[in-house]
């Protein structure tokens, strides 16, 4: 009996899948298992190509690719950015190209907080930081409103408590009813389309945006930003009156006054008429006190001046006012008796200028004669003085050209006896032992002569000194300086 143990038969390999066979059925798996999951996360990224939301979800130790398509990312209530932590209700789907698998959302809802109202916080701090909510940009409500236009739901119970409220206070007013949803979808476009409709007609001294209380999904509408900018870009005054007391939307913030009910928003429109019965009453009483008084100040004012003094000092006032006119009227004629004479004066004076007036022209012209001659006598005299200059130029260059001097500086000597004023001509003139003075361009040399003679036809002008020279032939002559030995 052996003991070696008996191999068992291999089992059969499994069927090979392709790349596309595998990642099609494990997709199906994962559209049948995983349809319908939630999932809790923080958003890492979020990024919009084409309408699409392209996000990231992550803990501490993984995170999850997520796709949302624009159609289901428009019923968001919020701004979905990094750092959220949320909720994602989708199905698992696997991306065949990339063999990667990811999360399909169809809705996202803040973890803690509703989405309405992280919603509100975000568009909130948005508005805050632009100063839509700032109190310098914000109008006074005119205090009686003849024309008042109101955004409200017709079948509303807030149409009806501020109808009542206007008519109980003031009856008479013109009031413009825009008629729109205020909740559910499309209302936020409702509203925001009556605010500029109603800017565009003009003429309306109030603009009322009401509606009555509601849950948060109710008032929604009003927490948009098309209904914010809009009425934060109206140029008629607004009031909102939307909800309750403890209601506070976007539209309540950026209007130029809140109120806590549509109610209370007809109050502040206009005051009650009795009330403004009354100010006029009161007004009329003091004006006509008023007048009462300045009548009796006038009357007593009078009555001073109806007093003998007051009548002795008008009629010396009247004398003293006769004077004057008398005064003045003798000063006028004397002025109408000098004027002619000095009308005369002024005319002479002018009819002298006027026959000055031919030599006054005349002078001008011979000011400008006696110009231009001085100009002709200038350019004459210049020209004169460069020709005279030219000749005196060319008379110095022929005497330079005929000047020893000349002669001296292109290496010619002359020279002469020791005290005598002529030069030599011939060195018969000269005898051995003779001293003499040769002149050059630069300087002068003395010498004593030592020979003469008359030096060959064809002997050179600078030629070099025969050493020896013949016995009837002497050189010309030695040269040497004053004070030399021979």
């Amino acid at each position: 009996m052996s003991l070696r143990p008996v191999p068992s038969p291999s089992p059969t390999p499994p069927r090979p899948y392709s790349v596309s066979e595998l990642l099609t059925e494990v997709g199906l798996r994962l559209k049948t298992d995983w349809r319908n999951i939630a999932v809790v996360g923080e958003i890492g990224r979020f990024d919009l190509r084409g309408g699409h939301g392209y996000f990231m979800l992550k803990d501490k130790t993984g995170c999850l690719n997520a796709i949302i398509f624009a159609s289901e990312l428009e019923l968001v209530p919020f701004e979905v950015k990094p750092g959220l932590e949320v909720v994602v209700r989708g199905s698992l789907d696997l991306y065949a190209p990339q063999g990667k698998f990811q999360l399909k959302a169809w809705a996202i809802e803040p973890v803690g907080a509703g989405a309405l109202q992280l919603a509100f916080e975000q568009l909130k701090a948005k508005l805050a930081a632009e100063g839509l909510f700032d109190k310098a940009r914000k109008r006074a409500i005119p205090a009686l409103s003849r024309r008042i236009a109101i955004v409200t739901s017709p079948a509303g119970a807030a149409i009806r408590d501020i109808l009542k409220v206007l008519r109980r206070r003031f009856d008479g007013l013109a009031i413009t009813i825009y008629p729109v949803r205020v909740q559910g979808d499309g209302a936020a476009a409702e509203v925001a389309e009556a605010v500029r409709a109603l800017n565009r007609r003009g003429g309306f001294d109030v603009l009322i945006v009401a509606r009555g209380g509601g849950s948060p999904e109710d008032l929604a509408p009003f927490n948009d930003e098309r209904v914010a900018r809009a009425i934060a870009i109206s140029v008629i005054p607004t009031i909102s009156g939307i909800g309750h007391e403890t209601d506070v939307t976007i539209a309540d913030l950026v209007a130029d006054l809140r109120c806590p009910t549509p109610s209370a928003a007809a109050e502040q429109v206009v005051q009650r008429k009795e009330d403004l019965t009354r100010r006029v009453g009161d007004l009329r009483s003091r004006f006509a006190l008023a007048v009462k008084g300045r009548i009796g100040h006038a009357r007593a004012r009078w009555t001073g001046l109806a007093r003998a003094d007051g009548l002795l000092q008008f009629r010396y006032r009247l004398r003293d006012f006769r004077e004057r006119i008398a005064q003045s009227r003798a000063a006028l004629l004397v002025a109408l008796e000098r004027r002619p004479v000095r009308d005369a004066a002024r005319l002479e004076r002018a009819r002298r200028s006027l026959q000055d007036f031919p030599r006054v022209v005349e002078l001008a012209r011979r000011q400008e004669t006696v110009a231009r001659r001085m100009a002709l006598l200038e350019e004459r005299t210049v020209r004169g003085l460069e020709r005279r200059g030219e000749r005196l130029r060319s008379i110095i260059a022929k005497l330079n050209a005929l000047s020893p001097l000349a002669i001296l500086a292109r290496g010619y000597a002359v020279a002469s006896r020791e005290g005598a004023r002529s030069a030599l001509r011939s060195a018969e003139d000269v005898k051995m032992g003779d001293r003499i003075r040769v002149r050059l361009h630069e300087g002068e040399i003395r010498a004593v002569v030592r020979a003469t003679g008359v030096p060959r036809q064809d002997a050179p002008l600078f030629g070099e000194e025969n050493p020896a020279p013949a016995e009837n032939q002497l050189p010309m002559f030695d040269s040497g300086r004053e004070g030399k030995k021979e």
